[in-house]
């Protein structure tokens, strides 16, 4: 059994809705995936930077059944920092980026997704491709 402080660090929910790339909403928590940096949709009269909708979709397709996340930190907007895992994937996080349409935010992250990110690269995926 796991210490009530612990358990207080995860959260559980399925099929979350999804904002962006690398943010979603599990229960009433908004999710900021730690270490991922995906392209931003459309705001406002602002247009969407390339691959943002197609992060976006990736991101659905990888959190369509339980997903839970276990807490990293708050960030300057108040949202739930979290390190995810899925029916789909056993890390989100390193999917996301393995799939080359996000990169590691190395700023947090410190290059704990720097695999995933070079195999991104050297496969030539998303952001990646070669021409």
């Amino acid at each position: 059994m796991l210490p009530a402080a612990a358990l207080a660090s995860i959260i559980a929910c399925t099929a979350p809705a999804v904002h962006d790339g690398d943010t979603l909403r599990c229960g009433s928590e908004r999710v900021r995936l730690f270490g991922v940096d995906a392209p931003e949709v459309r705001r406002g009269k602002t247009p969407a930077e390339p691959l943002a909708y197609e992060a976006r979709d990736e991101l659905i397709r990888l959190t369509r059944g339980r997903v839970g996340c276990r807490f990293v930190d708050r960030d300057r907007y108040g949202r739930f920092v979290g390190r995810c895992w899925s029916d789909a994937s056993p890390d989100v996080n390193a999917a996301l980026i393995r799939s080359g349409l996000a990169t590691e935010y190395r700023r947090y992250s410190k290059g704990a997704y720097a695999a995933a990110e070079d195999e991104a690269r050297r496969a030539g995926r998303g952001a990646w491709k070669h021409p």
